[in-house]
């Protein structure tokens, strides 16, 4: 028999499967998005201010090849290498970090706005 046939008698049916007792949603603390948000914000001032050399992207060129000059592979490469590099940032992971910093803010924003309006009719 074929490893990848879609048959096999060895898988088990769904009457096998172990019954999955998902957690009580009203033990978990309300300050669990408090505490994300600031891992997230901790994280985000982390990879801002380590910024390794592997994620750092080259610079484009100062004069960027018109089409008609490519002649080659190298040069088509090196084109399309500076065109993209014109829209990317110089180093990725300031990037994240400035990401993650916002949305742990936001995180913790937006729980503390909860707590004031006190509704339970949240939408998000």
């Amino acid at each position: 028999m074929s490893i990848f046939s879609r048959t096999s008698s060895h898988l088990p049916s769904v009457r096998d499967l172990p019954d999955v007792h998902l957690p009580d949603m009203s033990r978990i603390s309300p300050y669990t998005p408090l505490l994300a948000g600031a891992a997230m914000i901790g994280a985000g001032i982390l990879l801002r201010r380590t910024a390794p050399d592997t994620l750092r992207l080259p610079e484009p060129a100062r004069q960027p090849k018109a089409l008609r000059d490519v002649r080659t592979r190298s040069d088509a490469a090196r084109a399309a290498r500076d065109g993209i590099a014109r829209f990317m940032p110089n180093n990725l992971t300031k990037t994240l970090g400035r990401s993650l910093v916002l949305m742990g803010a936001a995180t913790i924003a937006v729980r503390m706005l909860d707590e004031l309006v006190d509704d339970d009719s949240a939408r998000y």
